[in-house]
């Protein structure tokens, strides 16, 4: 999940930092990109400046759009779904290659309700679907019919419950095709891996995609021991991210950026900044990932699984 870097003065969207950052998680072996997610800080952002974000991100992956390791550019939507609609048609109109819709942000979902959200984005346009599912609101019946709507390639899976997730996906075995994403990063990948996620998500390769690749590359060849240590490595990280709530989720990704000169900015409000004892702390973290090699490209057999 790519983050969105702002100007110092938080005013705007720094897009000549969005270009940067593209072209450095595609020369790092990072080819699937999604702009206007959570760690996009999407609820911070205007209605304008989600769709400079989704088009310039398009632009950026340019070049790398063709070939057998061609980059795909994913585009978050949501709100009301009127709103959700408009983007999705925007994304499409931009050039991105899949739409990825956000589980509402409303105390009041039904099972019904949120299949009917994600029909409503589905028929406005022609992009495949990946839901993003943050929340337990969908029993066995109602993950079956949200994988029933036309387009719904994927789901983005990030409710930390086994059992849930691994019926989840029982629920759809007649669906090889649909891929289940580890929705809550590196911390949990591992285990969502071994109920059935063929993927992560992943903040932390904004820093650097090593750790990912090599986690991936890991669970890939099923060597389990190997995808451990990985995951003992970039649990303190993850960790940080998720305290006050989550709430420092983004915040702790942008001081890691800054701090090995990657274009990040600061984070808007309701989200702040770091404290120096976390600065510290993440400083720490990244002397421990020195180490960790990214695997060759060929190790990396499908690199539509960690997406940035």
């Amino acid at each position: 999940m790519t983050v969105t870097p702002f100007t110092a003065d938080r005013a705007s969207v720094d897009e000549d930092a969005i270009r940067s950052l593209v072209a450095a998680l595609l020369d790092d072996g990072v080819y699937r990109l999604a702009a206007c997610g959570n760690t996009g800080e999407y609820y911070a952002l205007t209605a304008t400046e989600r769709r400079r974000v989704a088009s310039v991100t398009v632009e950026a992956a340019g070049e790398y759009r063709s070939g057998s390791e061609a980059a795909l550019v994913v585009v978050g939507v949501g709100g009301a779904p009127a709103d959700a609609a408009a983007e999705a048609r925007h994304a499409a109109e931009a050039g991105a290659d899949a739409v990825m819709v956000h589980h509402p942000a409303n105390p009041h979902i039904t099972s019904d309700g949120l299949v009917a959200y994600c029909r409503v984005i589905a028929e406005a346009s022609p992009l495949p679907l990946i839901p993003y599912l943050r929340s337990a609101v969908l029993d066995a019946d109602g993950v079956r019919r949200l994988a029933d709507i036309d387009g719904v390639v994927a789901v983005k899976y990030a409710v930390n419950d086994l059992p849930a997730f691994a019926a989840a996906v029982d629920a759809t075995r007649d669906r090889p095709e649909l891929r289940w994403i580890c929705g809550s990063a590196e911390r949990w990948a591992p285990f969502f891996w071994a109920a059935g996620a063929v993927g992560f998500t992943s903040g932390l390769v904004n820093v650097t995609a090593a750790p990912a690749l090599a986690m991936l590359a890991a669970l890939e060849r099923g060597d389990r021991e190997a995808a451990m240590r990985i995951w003992a490595l970039v649990e303190p990280f993850e960790r940080l991210r998720a305290l006050s709530a989550d709430g420092h989720n983004v915040a702790v990704v942008k001081a890691a950026m800054r701090r090995v000169g990657r274009p990040a900015g600061p984070v808007r409000a309701p989200a702040s900044e770091v404290t120096r004892a976390d600065e510290e702390a993440i400083a720490s973290i990244l002397r421990s990932w020195q180490a960790i090699e990214r695997p060759p490209r060929a190790e990396v057999t499908e690199p539509a699984s960690v997406s940035a």
